[in-house]
């Protein structure tokens, strides 16, 4: 029997056993970054050119749709100053 776990984590490792993650979660520490403005579009972009997952904030998980892609939530954020 298979576990959620392991469901999940096929969606990001293929059967190749590699994987390509965007990482797109540099707007909290950063702030606004020129290219992610429009995150559905973006994600769009890079799962067309062959990224297995996108890693995002928890805010921008809520607001995307990664069609054919893993969904890699960064839920923790440090502002330090």
């Amino acid at each position: 029997m298979e576990t959620g776990k392991t469901r999940r984590l096929r969606r990001i490792i293929k059967n190749d056993s590699r994987t390509f993650i965007i990482a797109m979660d540099h707007g909290v520490t950063m702030g606004p970054i020129p290219g992610l403005e429009n995150m559905s579009e973006t994600v769009g972009f890079v799962v067309k050119g062959g990224a297995d997952a996108v890693l995002v904030h928890k805010g921008i998980a809520r607001q995307i749709d990664t069609v054919n892609a893993g969904l890699i939530v960064h839920v923790s954020v440090t502002n330090r100053t």
